[in-house]
């Protein structure tokens, strides 16, 4: 899906629709659900990607917004992140707590 190629009406429209399905098993991957800690590695993350990550998310019970191990061991597996990286990330201070 390249969104590059919509209008601005479409666009806005897309993004309109994908706020109101995070949450659900239909998100398209489009709009953020993650919380802070985890903006540098999802913002670049494939739609499919960030689909995977939700979805698995919202089965598992795992909360995408506040800093917890399984979010970022999700991330990790998902993004194929090292084992030292995900460790890192897991380790440092929470942005906000």
């Amino acid at each position: 899906m390249y969104l590059g190629e919509l209008n601005q009406n479409a666009l806005k429209k897309v993004f309109d629709l994908d706020e109101k399905l995070v949450g659900t098993t239909a998100y398209l991957g489009i709009c953020y659900f993650w919380g802070h800690e985890y903006k540098h590695y999802l913002r670049d993350a494939t739609y499919c990607q960030r689909r995977k990550i939700h979805n698995i998310a919202l089965e598992k019970g795992i909360d995408p917004i506040k800093k917890n191990d399984a979010m970022w061991k999700l991330v990790g597996k998902v993004l194929k992140l090292s084992d030292k990286e995900v460790n890192s990330c897991i380790n440092s201070p929470a942005y906000y707590d």
